[in-house]
């Protein structure tokens, strides 16, 4: 069975789904445009979860702005500044559709579940 991934920062040790609605966000920094769909839920490793929960949108861009899990094309061909801006306009506007943190239950490989659901 595969972890399922952080929707932040990548990471395969995503532990918790944030609930949302479905809902089409778009985010405008100086450098760039971020587009992101919310739909049902979006996973959280623990360290995200804490910028989460601390509604630290900043915080949480620069993070995943630094982090070694993206997808390597978007790093070789963008700089460290130009990701933490863009992540943080579209964190701004994402952060409080998230619901509370529900305990992530993997059923299968890339199947994973909010506990309590069938």
């Amino acid at each position: 069975m595969s972890a399922p991934c952080c929707d932040f920062c990548n990471n395969t040790t995503a532990r918790w789904a944030l609930r949302c609605d479905d809902v089409g966000v778009l985010a405008s920094g100086a450098h760039a445009t971020a587009v992101a769909a919310l739909t049902g839920a979006w996973n959280a490793c623990g360290d995200c979860l804490l910028f989460v929960q601390r509604a630290d949108s900043d915080g949480l861009a620069d993070r995943v702005a630094r982090s070694a899990h993206g997808p390597p094309e978007v790093v070789r061909m963008t700089t460290t500044a130009f990701r933490s801006d863009v992540f943080k306009a579209l964190y701004k506007r994402v952060l409080p559709w998230l619901g509370s943190p529900q305990p992530l239950a993997t059923v299968g490989a890339n199947s994973p579940q909010v506990e309590g659901e069938p």
